[in-house]
C-alpha cells in the first residue's frame, strides 16, 4: 500500500473517530440542555399549579381544583395531572388518566412525608414520562397534600432524534469534505511529489545523469529532490572526470607505443641510411656518368627517370631521419612576417603555374617570437604546398598573421600574448576522419605521400611551445592556425580574429 493511500485511511480513521465523539457528546449535550428545558417547564407549571391550589380549600372548591386540572391537560406536552388530598383523602385527576394512578398517589405521600419534591422517568401504559411531584400546604404550612404532573418525554426524544440526524448529516459531509481534502492535499503534496521522486530516482539508476527532479516548494521532499538533483550533477562530474581520466590514460598509452615505434623506425631508419644511402650515391654516380657518355635520347630519358627516383628515395630516408631524430630548435628572435615572406616566395613558380591567387594580411609589426628559423620556415612550406596540392585547378591561398591574447586549453590559466599565423585554401577540403588522422605518421591520403609532412610540422610546433589547430569540410576547403608564443609579454596589440 502506498504512503498516501495509508496516510488517507490513518487521517480519516482519526477524523471519523473524531467526529464521531463529537458527534456523540454533542448529542448528549443536546438531550441535557432539552432534559433541562422540560423540568424547567414542568416545574413552572407546578409553581403555578401550587400557588392557585394552596389558595383555595380543597374539599370546598373540587369544581374549580378540576378546571386547574383540565386546564394544565390542555398543554400539549402534559400527559396528565393528579392531585391528591391527605386530610380528606380525596383524588382529583385529568381525564385521560382514567385509572393505574396508585402508584402516583404514593409518589405524592411519599413527598407529603419528605417534604421535597420528587422527579422521576417513567412509563404510563408504555407512554414515557417525567413525573414532577411536589407537596401542598395550607396557610399554616402543613402538609395537605401534593400534586403530581405527569408530563410527555416522546417530544423531547423526538427533538432530540432530529437532531441526530441533524448532527449526523452535519458529520457526514464534514468527514466527506475532510477526506476528499487529505485525499487531494496527498496526493499532490505527498505522492505526486514522491512519484516524481522516484521515477528521477529510476532514470538515474538507468544511467541518465541528465535528468532533474522538479519538484516546486520549500518542504522535506523539495529538498530531498535537490540533493538527488545535485547528486547527478556530481555523478555527471565524477563520471566526465574517470573518462577524461581514461582517455588520458589511453593517450599516454598510445604515446608509449608510438614512442616505441619511433624508437624502432629510427633504429631502421639509421641502418637503412648506411645501408641503402651508400649504393643510392653510387648509382646516382654512375648515372650521371652515362648520362654524359650516352647520346640516346631514350636512354637519357630512362636515366633520367632513374636519378629522380634515387632522389627521392634519399629524400624520404632524409625525412624519416628528420622525423626520428629531432633537432632541438635554436633559440633567437624571430620576425614571423619575413618568414612566411620568404617562404611564399620560394613557391612562387607554383602559385603561378596552378593560377593560384594569394591573399596576405599579415600585420606590420608583428611582435618577435623566438625559435628556430629553418624549422618554422619548413612548417610554413609543409603547410602551403599542402594547401596548393589541395587546389590543382586553382583557387584562393590566404595566408594571416596577427597577434592574439588566448591562453593554450588545459595548461595556461591565465591569457598570454601569441602570434597567430593563418594558412587557408579554398581547395578539396577533409572529412572527420582525415581531421582525426591527419597529424600522426605515415598517415596520407596523397598517391606517393609519406604521411610525415604534417606529423614533423606538428612536432616543431609543440617544440616551439605554440600548438596547431585545423578546421575544414570536404568542398570547402582548409583553414590550419598555428600559435607561436611571442618574445616580449609586456607589448600590449589590440587583439583581432583572423
Amino acid at each position: 500500500m502506498k504512503l498516501g493511500t495509508k496516510l488517507t485511511l490513518y487521517l480519516s480513521l482519526i477524523i471519523i473517530i473524531v467526529l464521531s465523539g463529537y458527534g456523540y457528546f454533542h448529542i448528549q449535550s443536546r438531550r441535557d440542555i432539552l432534559v433541562r428545558k422540560m423540568k424547567v417547564e414542568v416545574r413552572s407549571t407546578g409553581r403555578t399549579l401550587k400557588v392557585s391550589l394552596e389558595k383555595i380549600s380543597l374539599p370546598r372548591e373540587m369544581e374549580y381544583v378540576q378546571e386547574l386540572i383540565d386546564a394544565v391537560e390542555e398543554y400539549e406536552r402534559t400527559l396528565g395531572v393528579v392531585v391528591y388530598h391527605q386530610g380528606k383523602n380525596l383524588v382529583f385527576r385529568s381525564h385521560s388518566l382514567e385509572e393505574e394512578v396508585e402508584p402516583y398517589i404514593e409518589r405524592i405521600k411519599k413527598s407529603i412525608q419528605d417534604d421535597l419534591p420528587q422527579e422521576e422517568f417513567g412509563f404510563y401504559r408504555h407512554v414515557p414520562v417525567f413525573s414532577y411531584t411536589f407537596p401542598l400546604k395550607d396557610r399554616k404550612g402543613r402538609n395537605i397534600g401534593g400534586v403530581s404532573i405527569l408530563q410527555h418525554t416522546s417530544f423531547m426524544e423526538e427533538d432530540i432524534k432530529k437532531a441526530k440526524w441533524s448532527i449526523f448529516i452535519t458529520i457526514f459531509i464534514l468527514i466527506g469534505g475532510t477526506v476528499a481534502l487529505i485525499l487531494f492535499t496527498t496526493k499532490k503534496w505527498i505522492t505526486q511529489p514522491i512519484s516524481n521522486l522516484m521515477a528521477g530516482i529510476q532514470r538515474l539508476a538507468k544511467g541518465d545523469l541528465d535528468s532533474r527532479i522538479e519538484l516546486k516548494g520549500k518542504d522535506e521532499l523539495s529538498d530531498l529532490a535537490k540533493a538527488f538533483d545535485q547528486m547527478a550533477i556530481d555523478l555527471k562530474q565524477a563520471q566526465e572526470r574517470s573518462l577524461k581520466e581514461v582517455e588520458t590514460k589511453l593517450e599516454m598509452e598510445r604515446g608509449l607505443r608510438q614512442s616505441e615505434k619511433l624508437a624502432t623506425i629510427g633504429q631502421l631508419a639509421s641502418g637503412l641510411a648506411h645501408e641503402i644511402g651508400t649504393p643510392l650515391n653510387i648509382i646516382g654516380g654512375r648515372v650521371e656518368l652515362a648520362k654524359r657518355k650516352i647520346g640516346d635520347n631514350e636512354a637519357q630519358k630512362n636515366l633520367d627517370i632513374i636519378l629522380q627516383q634515387t632522389d627521392r628515395i634519399t629524400k624520404i630516408i632524409q625525412q624519416l631521419l628528420g622525423y626520428v631524430r629531432k633537432k632541438k630548435p635554436e633559440q633567437q628572435a624571430l620576425d614571423l612576417g619575413n618568414l612566411l615572406k620568404t617562404a611564399l616566395g620560394f613557391l612562387g613558380y607554383q602559385i603561378q603555374r596552378q593560377g593560384v591567387d594569394v591573399v596576405e594580411e599579415v600585420e606590420e609589426p608583428l611582435p618577435p617570437i623566438i625559435g628556430d628559423p629553418d624549422q618554422l620556415q619548413q612548417v610554413f612550406l609543409n603547410l602551403m604546398i599542402n594547401g596548393l596540392q589541395a587546389m590543382p585547378h586553382g583557387g584562393t591561398l590566404r595566408l594571416s598573421a596577427s597577434p592574439r591574447r588566448i591562453s593554450k586549453e588545459g595548461v595556461e590559466d591565465h591569457p598570454r600574448l601569441y602570434v597567430e599565423v593563418c594558412i587557408e585554401d579554398s581547395g578539396v577540403g577533409m572529412d572527420e576522419e582525415v581531421i582525426k588522422n591527419i597529424f600522426n605518421p605515415f598517415y596520407t591520403t596523397k598517391n606517393g605521400g609519406t604521411g610525415l609532412g604534417l606529423a614533423v610540422t606538428h612536432g616543431i610546433i609543440q617544440d616551439h611551445e605554440g600548438w596547431i589547430e585545423v578546421e575544414s569540410k570536404s568542398g570547402k576547403g582548409s583553414l590550419f592556425k598555428v600559435y607561436l608564443p611571442c618574445l616580449l609579454e609586456e607589448v600590449s596589440l589590440e587583439i583581432s580574429r583572423c
